[in-house]
């Protein structure tokens, strides 16, 4: 998988405002959901979009991606922004090494769908946030037109997901993984997102 985001990293900004409109409503929406002073983690960060939507809300983020060409990016824009609350690192999804309630809150942005074993990954998101844990998607299933003939370019580089969604059986994933009673924010777009909110009690 790493190789596959090695590639895609010089252009996987271009890649996101394909899906301009949707994709900015997902960040906007993310932010709003960050409390001020959160100590945040986004884990599968890319090149760092959503870290960057957030931190000047968050008191610190740590951004981690398993691709350091994507992390280099990331940083890349960070620094032209001037932005100083951002750390960069890999993170290993299924084993953090942090404590319990470590992070306020936890961003986890299309990740699930790509892994083996995402009730293990899950288990580990929940038991490091202190308050929420943050699921943004794309749901690629059943996609037309332009939207899926894009789709259809990124599988022929190897993008390959475990499983697709639309919103029901998004919905319906994150409940059998472990994420029951998420607030689920549905937008529109080319390609259709969700941002899944599953807060810690």
């Amino acid at each position: 998988m790493g190789s596959f985001w090695d590639f895609c990293a010089p252009f996987y900004d271009l890649a996101e405002k394909m899906n301009g409109r949707a994709y900015e409503n997902m960040l906007k929406t993310v932010q709003e959901l960050v409390p001020d002073g959160s100590k945040v983690l986004e884990i599968a960060a890319g090149t760092g979009s959503v870290s960057l939507a957030v931190a000047n809300k968050a008191a610190e983020i740590l951004c981690t991606d398993i691709s350091e060409k994507m992390l280099a990016v990331a940083k890349k824009k960070a620094k032209k922004r001037g932005i100083e609350n951002i750390k960069f690192d890999n993170l290993n999804i299924f084993d953090t090494k942090k404590p319990d309630n470590f992070f306020d809150v936890v961003i986890a942005s299309q990740i699930l769908h790509l892994i083996d074993n995402p009730e293990k990954a899950a288990f580990e998101l929940r038991r490091i946030t202190k308050s929420m844990t943050v699921i943004p998607m794309s749901l690629i299933k059943n996609l037309r037109g332009t939207a899926k003939f894009n789709l259809a370019v990124y599988r022929l580089f190897g993008f390959s997901p475990k499983i697709e969604f639309e919103a029901d059986s998004y919905s319906d994933f994150l409940k059998n993984i472990g994420f029951t009673d998420c607030e689920m924010i549905q937008i529109a777009g080319k390609i259709p997102m969700a941002v899944a909110i599953w807060r810690k009690e």
